[in-house]
């Protein structure tokens, strides 16, 4: 079998799907030696396979094009000539064209564009629109990043034929494991892109609350830049607790994974999210987790975090004071509870390689029979 994976991201996307194909990729890479992996991009990337297996093929076109026009002019001939068997987009869209006898599966990741729009940057929430829609249209399968997000398309797409639908989740060992930390710090982390859903200025307001009622919290900061961002900028700036606030910008996998064990909790307030990866990868170092109630965090985290209201600041500060009141207890039940280390070995970037080659290998096999 000849599998085509497109990996435009990976030029410049360290974070989000950048990390998630990253780690998919170095799974399959463990498990598979016997089918060959054609890495589709459009210019050089930093990923190198290490397997025989594994080769990157950069397809250039005749001029230099963005990413999704490259993906849906220049990508469907490389397809076509590979004799490419089935075809991984996992960015949410895939090539509309005629890709030959590539059967199609797309990794759908959210649904935001859909939910929250006017979070998102015109040019990001265009190509959802008017390639996002049609992938899911084409795909033969369709492979969502959680339950939450199954639900989301059965919602936004009622004609959706369930048989498509085969939820692949994410992983959380791609980060150090060094002995879980004994002495954490008085920070509470937050981990995201500084973009309106991740709904960092509504946390900025919890710890205002706090800081009138006699309690400081620091609180650091760390991600991508993000987008539409002017506003979180200007109440950082302004706000009386900027001097609690210390913001890393990006930081690599090693120090993101010291960050996550020296703090004395991650805090993730997001409005929306597919799956939310630093929830998971924050569990991994039995490290506290403070998040947002009925959402696909809790369908990950279960019994193991504390979830809040995250569009009521009230709420957050409330959370977080009782958290402060009880740490010892949290802490307790991460470290001595045997139920997380199954929901970690659960979620593991090997389990959801074996799931997605396990629909590659369904899916032809179903075509030859």
């Amino acid at each position: 079998m000849r599998i085509g994976i497109d990996i435009k991201c990976l030029r410049y996307n360290n974070a989000g799907i950048g990390r998630y194909l990253r780690s998919i990729l170095e799974a399959l890479q463990k498990i598979d030696d016997q089918n060959e992996y054609v890495l589709f991009a459009p210019a050089k990337t930093p990923f190198i396979p290490t397997a025989k297996n594994f080769k990157v093929q950069v397809c250039k076109s005749e001029i230099r094009l963005p990413g999704i026009l490259w993906q849906q002019s220049t990508l469907p001939g490389f397809i076509r000539e590979n004799d490419i068997d089935i075809f991984w987009g996992p960015e949410q869209t895939l090539p509309v064209g005629n890709t030959g006898k590539a059967l199609r599966v797309l990794t759908v990741h959210d649904l935001v564009y859909k939910r929250f729009p006017e979070t998102m940057v015109k040019s990001v929430l265009w190509i959802n629109r008017l390639f996002g829609n049609k992938s899911i249209e084409i795909a033969d399968a369709i492979c969502p990043v959680s339950e939450f997000t199954k639900s989301e398309l059965f919602h936004f797409f009622p004609k959706i034929d369930p048989a498509k639908l085969h939820v692949v989740y994410n992983g959380a060992n791609s980060l150090s494991t060094q002995s879980i930390a004994e002495q954490r710090g008085t920070n509470l982390l937050f981990v995201g892109s500084l973009e309106p859903r991740k709904n960092l200025s509504t946390l900025i307001r919890a710890l205002e609350i706090l800081h009138n009622n006699g309690q400081d919290i620091p609180l650091t900061i760390t991600g991508p830049k993000g987008w539409r961002n002017k506003s979180i900028h200007n109440i950082l700036s302004k706000t009386p607790i900027a001097n609690n606030i210390t913001h890393l910008g990006y930081v690599n996998d090693n120090e993101l994974c010291e960050l996550y064990r020296s703090c004395a909790a991650v805090i993730f307030p997001s409005l929306y999210e597919g799956f939310g990866l630093p929830v998971l990868e924050a569990l991994a170092q039995k490290t506290p987790v403070l998040t947002t109630k009925d959402s696909a965090m809790e369908e990950i985290a279960g019994d193991f975090a504390v979830y809040f209201d995250a569009k009521d600041p009230e709420s957050i500060a409330s959370t977080i004071k009782s958290f402060y009141n009880n740490r010892t207890a949290v802490e307790q039940k991460l470290k001595e509870d045997a139920g997380l280390n199954k929901l970690l070995e659960h979620y593991s970037w090997e389990n959801s390689a074996r799931t997605l080659l396990e629909l590659f290998e369904s899916l032809t096999t179903r075509r030859n029979t």
